[in-house]
């Protein structure tokens, strides 16, 4: 009969509905159990009206207080019964009276008369009286059976246990506890708990009472239980255990990992402890791995973003930044964008600290800091591996950021992730690491900034106009479309009283555009490439959040809480954006003295760049320099005929599309001075016609190069430019 026959009663008594039977099931199926246990934690019904409605319909007793007989605690093995979740009550001539909180199931009946050789009239009782029964009945681990239950904290606060310190107990005592049948299911009782609670980590905080357990739901963490200090070693234990961990080190921290298969689903745990002066605080990282396979519609993005962003992972070469805080969905991001790039046509390879999620085609490194695997090194490693696209979990110092920004400059797109409050710090905080604002400019093609809000529920949210504060918070009541209705928080059962249930992601996507690519050459401050990018279509976090909170997917208050406000001043007023130094195109920077030795005589030469982008004369000056070339520069045409006829350059890098003087102009005016004449000249265009080709090799280029163009490329193509050159006047080349 089983749990089917008890909801078909239950159902029958008016207690719960078909609806409430098929939650109660699912639950039952996916965390075990028992389906009274179900019942009562959904709220359909108390615990001790199931367990009397079950005996009425069946003419049983019900058992609501634990009576403990301890002469029958022989009768039966302790391990059997938590297993089972039954407990003798007493033994009348050879009769078992079985407290059952399933009194059907009749293949239990059986086992326990075959073994005990005695008839067993069942008795009705709920998870909780069952628990306690067996708690006093067995007390190896005295007041586990409280936490089994109902993980709530009355129970527990009830026990009184002085603390144990460590050295009171040895390693192999606190072995044999973890693994003591009630140990086991408590920790497996929190952890199906914190599953079913939807909460991506599990604090187990020592305190002199005993753990303090709380899970992170939604962003916030909530008090769930507290654990008697009495059973707090052993549950630690049996966490280390299962972790992989070394049990008998207690003061200094370690990190494990292990796997729990809740209802067909595989959920990773990642855990971490730390010696604090009550014990060892551990944490618990829930990691569920169908959450890997999430699609690129899934990430919240507004129309708009989601169709940049595409457009962003499209692009064969560049660097695309995710940033925000710890928890903002940053690797959720990550993990869509290879979901939607993979391909049998490409190369992934990604190194990760963790790897939080397995993904199918994607070839994923561990860091490993023993082996000497950083990410630096890994980095180094991969673009060996003639990949298309790298993802770096994170960039944490000069040295991995200055690889990256190789690797997007060399035909690879690289996806990674910063620490930064919004979009336009990821500029600053890159600088700020070492590098160069002209290779950042050139490398970085967009960025992403994210926070994750809570939804408002669905279920209990009520229509309120948002307070002063509020509107202040978000910018002013003009940021506010008109005609909405605003939404707030208030509490249900069904949110467990938050007024919020599940999250969404806000986001801002900066596109560095031509405009923004300036910019971030000349060291333009935050609010400076921020203004641009908005200018250019960006929509801050609090104008996403706002919107979405206009849709009715969160409330003002919660974009209030979670997105930064960066438009103002402390004041609250706009600042003034600071004019950006002027960028200086006359004197470049000497080459390197390493390349100037490598470079011989016939190889190195003179070369002037005319463009009309501060950012491309930088890029290429950089890269010509490394090369061991002079390099000079002009910023249009009439400013490089000038000093090419003044400095006699041994060879001419032109824009084609330039102010006053375009390129194709410079060359006609260049053939036709005897003095500039024989200078070879490289055109450089985004025009991508035939016809252009055409006519600029028709005027008298000698090279014809499409933007964008990788700097090293561009650099060997101007070797073989003056190789050529000098061959034909009978210079010797080295």
């Amino acid at each position: 009969m089983g749990s089917r026959k008890i909801g078909e009663i239950l159902i029958e008594l008016g207690l719960i509905d078909e609806a409430g039977l098929k939650r109660a099931l699912e639950i039952q199926a996916t965390e075990g159990g028992t389906l009274g246990r179900a019942v009562s934690g959904l709220g359909l019904a108390e615990e001790q009206q199931v367990s009397h409605a079950i005996a009425d319909w069946l003419r049983l007793e019900c058992l609501t207080s634990p009576e403990v007989v301890p002469r029958v605690a022989s009768v039966l093995p302790g391990d059997m019964c938590w297993k089972r979740m039954v407990a003798p009550i007493r033994v009348d001539d050879r009769t078992l009276s079985l407290a059952m909180t399933d009194p059907l199931d009749i293949t239990t009946i059986q086992d326990v008369e075959f073994r005990t050789n005695l008839k067993v009239v069942p008795v009705v009782a709920g998870d909780s009286v069952v628990a306690a029964v067996l708690d006093r009945l067995y007390p190896s681990t005295d007041g586990a059976a409280d936490i089994v239950l109902q993980l709530t904290s009355d129970l527990a606060d009830a026990v009184e246990v002085e603390p144990v310190s460590d050295e009171e107990q040895s390693v192999q005592q606190l072995a044999a506890e973890s693994e003591q049948p009630q140990t086991v299911r408590l920790v497996n009782a929190l952890l199906a708990n914190a599953v079913r609670e939807g909460a991506s980590d599990i604090h187990l905080e020592p305190t002199d009472r005993g753990l303090q357990v709380r899970h992170r739901v939604d962003g916030l963490l909530q008090d769930a239980v507290r654990i008697p200090r009495s059973v707090q070693d052993a549950t630690i234990s049996r966490l280390k255990l299962m972790s992989g961990m070394d049990i008998a080190e207690r003061r200094k921290p370690q990190d494990g990992r292990s796997q729990l298969n809740s209802g067909g689903r595989r959920i990773d745990l990642r855990v971490s402890t730390v010696p604090t002066h009550f014990g060892e605080k551990i944490v618990v990282r829930l990691l569920d791995s169908a959450k890997a396979q999430i699609a690129m519609e899934e990430l919240s993005l507004s129309a708009a973003n989601l169709s940049a962003f595409q457009r962003l992972l499209s692009q064969p070469t560049g660097m695309v930044l995710v940033t925000g805080p710890t928890g903002s969905g940053k690797t959720s991001t990550l993990y869509a964008s290879l979901n939607w790039l993979k391909s049998p046509t490409k190369n992934i390879i990604t190194i990760e600290d963790p790897i939080e999620y397995r993904l199918q085609g994607i070839n994923q490194v561990q860091i490993h800091l023993k082996a000497g695997v950083t990410f630096a090194s890994a980095l180094r490693s991969f673009l060996r591996q003639d990949p298309n696209v790298i993802l770096v979990g994170e960039i944490r110092d000069g040295e991995t950021a200055g690889i990256a920004l190789e690797a997007a400059q060399t035909g690879h797109l690289l996806l990674s992730t910063l620490h930064t409050n919004d979009a336009a710090g990821t500029i600053t905080r890159l600088v700020d690491l070492g590098m160069e604002p002209f290779l950042v400019a050139a490398s970085v093609i967009g960025i992403v900034g994210q926070r994750l809000v809570r939804r408002v529920c669905p279920d209990c949210a009520v229509e309120a106009p948002p307070s002063d504060d509020v509107v202040q918070g978000v910018g002013g009541r003009e940021r506010l479309p008109e005609g909405r209705v605003w939404l707030a928080a208030r509490g249900c059962p069904g949110c467990r009283g938050l007024g919020y249930k599940g999250r969404l992601a806000i986001h801002e996507l900066l596109e560095v555009t031509p405009a923004v690519r300036e910019l971030i050459s000349q060291r333009a401050p935050d609010h400076v490439i921020r203004d641009a990018a908005q200018s250019a279509g960006m929509r801050t976090l609090v104008h996403d959040g706002v919107a979405k909170a206009a849709e009715g997917l969160t409330t003002l208050d919660e974009i209030v809480r979670v997105a930064p406000n960066m438009e103002g001043s402390a004041a609250g007023g706009r600042r003034e954006s600071a004019p950006p130094p002027a960028v200086r195109l006359d004197a470049p920077p000497p080459p390197p003295p390493d390349a100037q030795a490598a470079a011989g005589p016939g190889a190195r030469g003179r070369v002037l760049v005319v463009d009309d982008s501060a950012t491309v004369l930088e890029v290429v000056r950089y890269f010509l320099s490394l090369e061991g070339y002079e390099v000079f520069s002009a910023a249009d045409g009439l400013e490089g005929l000038e000093l090419a006829r003044r400095a006699q350059p041994d060879a001419i890098v032109s824009d084609v599309e330039m102010p006053q003087m375009d390129g194709k102009a410079l060359v006609r005016a260049l053939r036709a001075d005897p003095a500039t004449c024989d200078i070879p000249i490289m055109l450089l265009t985004s025009q991508t016609a035939v016809e252009c080709e055409a006519e600029g090799l028709g005027v008298g280029a000698d090279d014809y190069v499409l933007k964008p163009v990788e700097p090293r490329r561009l650099a060997a193509r101007v070797k073989a430019l003056l190789w050529r050159s000098r061959r034909l006047r009978g210079v010797t080349c080295s």
